[in-house]
């Protein structure tokens, strides 16, 4: 009996897709009626891989292109390149003597500095030559820079502050520096605040416009006539140079000196330093071959001994870090902290690194 119930419930849906004008499926009909349900694949079409799909309007599913790892690369190269020139653009240097062509005038809307491309004047115009589309340099003298290590004359280069001012800054006092002369005077450091380009020529003053902006400018700030950067520090191929020296300063005023710090050393391209050169940052420890009696026996001091009249014997030197150069003066070069062991200082000896090629 159950097994005619079951005939007669399969027989039923056959008979009433009949009735609706569906041809049932037999064997080969069968077969048949799916290949026009379901479209086959014959040899004229042609697949379309999934890494080519596209995103359809509205159908609420994407297909993933297939990632180009070199594309991607690619652009994060150039962005990372585009960062790196900017910052070596804007790592300033050092130098004994520059002579500004004009300055800044008077900033539009009587803002205090500028940031963007913001309209600016400045005191120079067709009295000059000026043109409209020229381009200049904006920049300020920092502080004056003194050899950490190498000493200088007592009253050399004095002009920018008195002793008893340099006194603080290197934390003694007025009295105690009166006999300690400043180092070998270097040069000023110049910063780098940004490039105007003139847009409008006056006889005495012209409008300008800032088209890179590196630091806030300002009503003051001076101007030299511009040269384009270029990243030139893969261009070094010497290998058999021996240069030493110090680092004689950073950007900021840093004390502490780590990777990625811009700093400034006391040769240039006088001396055959090349942008693109790399040098080690090391110190020379030292071990204190006298115990604390026999200082005493030595010093004329009977209670505060001088720490000069130690016997000191050196090691072999520690490399701290290492850095590469930027761009060169005629007697300095900037240079980037591209490897920090140890935090380095300015003082410290540098030494040039030789380049090893394969093969």
């Amino acid at each position: 009996m159950k097994m005619l119930i079951s005939l007669g419930l399969f027989f039923v849906p056959v008979l009433f897709s009949g009735a609706w004008g569906v041809q049932s499926a037999w064997g080969e009909d069968l077969k048949v009626t799916l290949e026009h349900e379901v479209a086959g694949i014959t040899p004229e079409m042609k697949i379309l891989p999934y890494e080519k799909g596209t995103l359809l309007a509205n159908s609420g599913s994407q297909s993933y292109p297939k990632t180009d790892s070199k594309a991607k690369t690619s652009y994060y190269s150039s962005d990372r390149k585009s960062v790196r020139e900017k910052k070596y653009a804007n790592a300033g240097y050092i130098t004994p003597g520059l002579d500004p062509v004009g300055k800044v005038a008077k900033l539009f809307e009587q803002k205090l500095g500028s940031s963007g491309p913001d309209e600016v004047y400045v005191d120079i115009g067709k009295r000059q030559g000026i043109e409209k589309g020229d381009r200049f340099t904006v920049y300020t003298l920092d502080r004056y820079i003194y050899h950490p290590v190498l000493p200088g004359r007592k009253y050399e280069r004095l002009e920018e502050f008195t002793q008893a001012e340099f006194g603080r800054r290197i934390g003694h006092s007025s009295r105690e520096f009166a006999d300690q002369p400043p180092g070998k005077p270097i040069g000023h450091r110049v910063l780098i605040h940004g490039v105007l380009e003139i847009t409008e020529a006056g006889e005495k003053y012209s409008s300008a416009r800032a088209v890179k902006s590196y630091e806030s400018i300002e009503i003051g700030n001076l101007l030299m006539p511009y040269q384009k950067f270029e990243d030139q520090t893969s261009l070094s191929s010497e290998t058999n140079k021996s240069i030493e020296g110090f680092i004689i300063a950073t950007k900021r005023d840093k004390i502490a000196i780590g990777h990625d710090h811009i700093i400034y050393i006391d040769k240039g391209w006088e001396d055959e330093v090349r942008p693109g050169d790399k040098f080690e940052v090391y110190t020379v420890p030292t071990i204190d071959e006298n115990t604390w009696y026999q200082i005493f026996e030595k010093s004329n001091e009977p209670i505060f001994p001088s720490l000069e009249k130690r016997d000191k014997t050196p090691l072999l030197p520690f490399v701290l870090g290492e850095i590469k150069v930027i761009a060169t003066q005629k007697k300095t070069a900037t240079a980037i902290v591209v490897k920090s062991n140890i935090e380095m200082g300015i003082g410290n000896p540098i030494r040039f690194k030789p380049s090893h090629h394969p093969g």
